[in-house]
């Protein structure tokens, strides 16, 4: 067995246990290498998970876990096994590549694929009038960036923190051109306007001080509820309304509605006066374009996804980009584009003298310290760490 191959095992190993870590934490009962008679011959299936809800009743899901790309003649095999094994439904989750092909056709023969981390462009390529993947190389090399990590781990009088590792990384951002629609006393109101979001969590991005800039308190624009989508789509269609009209019109509490309102008000959605919830436009004064930004750099711009190596790594998009086009849908005409755009960080791991570890991030372009990107990175820190090419 090659150390490749080694590599790949491992990492399915590490899905599937998350995999059934999740299954069984919503009452699922496992079986692990689950054999499928098919014409004599025997298939395993990776996870048959098994769920009975109610008396005589069983759920029956079959996932099988690949590192292999995916063409329509795997759809049409694990369809068959979905047949013969008696399975309500299989799910694919693969490391590879998923054809438009494939995917079309799994959608009618009831098969999922998921894409671990990575499923963007087979899902949304059709979504919008263009879709598009780019990437651009780090103008900074890895020695100056060490040297940059060295000046920041010292302090005024001694050395306050000591680097242990770095790691060239790409994030995701998602710009989407839109175009907003947005009604006004007299007429409807359009704006075309380009959003960026990041593809890790979900926030909204400017730019400040040269570098793309997280606006973390505001949180994730992907994590919409369906009541608080709801609730939404009546304020921008209306303008404005009253917590007790919202609860009749939705069938829920004015508490639920309150609550709800006071998301909105987080989010800069809304704006709320006792008992009116009141559309707030000023999100759409965030409008950012990353790829303009990297042209007004003059940053060369390359088609497709960077490569992952010994010492940098590609973080794939996270967001639940349908909830994410879901809530630009309630104030859009039109989404006419979509980009993936990978962007280049370093990012150091600094010891301090209590023994904490923490993370410094440095725009890859520019040398600028991203310290809103942290946020972000919290919630790939566990896969960074392990990836990070040690120094000392």
């Amino acid at each position: 067995m090659t150390g490749e191959t080694t590599l790949a095992e491992a990492g399915k190993d590490q899905l599937l246990q998350w995999l059934i870590n999740k299954l069984r934490k919503s009452g699922f009962d496992i079986r692990r290498n689950f054999i499928v008679e098919i014409g004599g011959i025997s298939h395993t299936v990776d996870v048959l998970a098994v769920l009975n809800p109610l008396a005589g009743v069983e759920v029956r899901l079959a996932f099988i876990v690949s590192n292999s790309d995916i063409g329509p003649g795997d759809v049409e095999k694990y369809f068959t096994w979905k047949y013969e094994g008696g399975f309500d439904k299989v799910i694919i989750i693969t490391n590879g590549r998923v054809s438009v092909e494939a995917f079309e056709l799994a959608k009618r023969f009831g098969v999922d694929i998921v894409r671990a981390g990575r499923d963007v462009e087979v899902r949304y390529a059709d979504l919008v009038g263009s879709y598009s993947v780019l990437h651009v190389h780090p103008l900074i090399d890895k020695n100056e960036a060490l040297s940059m990590f060295e000046r920041l781990s010292r302090g005024f009088l001694k050395k306050k923190k000591e680097l242990i590792s770095m790691l060239l990384i790409y994030v995701p951002f998602i710009e989407f051109d839109v175009e907003i629609r947005l009604f006004g006393e007299e007429a409807e109101e359009i704006r075309r306007l380009k959003m960026t979001f990041d593809g890790v969590r979900g926030a909204i991005v400017t730019e400040e001080g040269g570098t793309p800039l997280l606006k973390k308190e505001r949180g994730s624009y992907a994590e919409f509820s369906d009541p608080a989508l709801d609730v939404l789509r009546i304020i921008v269609r209306d303008g404005y309304k009253t917590v007790n009209e919202i609860a009749m019109e939705l069938k829920l509490g004015e508490g639920k509605i309150r609550s709800i309102a006071n998301y909105l008000l987080m989010k800069e959605l809304a704006d709320v006066y006792q008992d009116i919830i009141e559309l707030r436009k000023s999100l759409f004064d965030n409008a950012f374009s990353i790829v303009d930004f990297l042209k007004e750099k003059n940053v060369e711009i390359h088609e497709n996804e960077p490569e992952s190596g010994h010492d940098q790594f590609v973080i794939f998009p996270r967001v639940n980009m349908e909830r994410l086009i879901e809530f630009l849908e309630i104030f859009s005409r039109s989404i006419n584009s979509l980009k993936v755009v990978y962007y280049p960080f370093y990012i150091g791991f600094m010891r301090e003298n209590t023994g904490t570890l923490k993370i410094t991030v440095i725009d890859a372009l520019n040398g600028e310290e991203n310290s809103s990107l942290i946020w972000a990175l919290s919630e790939v820190e566990d896969i960074i760490e392990r990836k990070a090419l040690i120094r000392k």
